[in-house]
């Protein structure tokens, strides 16, 4: 399973996708890629830090593209401070 989680002030919110399902023909997970593929883009636009992460023991690396084979894609909003 492949995951998208997206972290901000109103919470966790997460999309959870099989990418072979989609080489089945599944449309409905194919949908969930192309929703979590546009949530990527739109955060990335506004600034926000996207990082993909392979593997629990490996560091997270920092990512300016959606790939939906990605174990974990995690967005972490802009930290504003003053």
């Amino acid at each position: 399973m492949n995951k998208l989680q997206i972290l901000g002030r109103e919470g966790h919110r997460e999309l959870v996708w099989d990418v072979e399902e989609v080489k089945a023909g599944d449309m409905t997970a194919a949908e969930v890629i192309a929703e979590a593929e546009s949530i990527l883009n739109e955060a990335i636009a506004r600034g926000h830090l996207a990082l993909r992460i392979d593997a629990p023991d490996q560091p997270a690396v920092r990512i300016e593209k959606f790939d939906a084979t990605a174990p974990r894609t995690v967005i972490v909003p802009r930290i504003v401070g003053g």
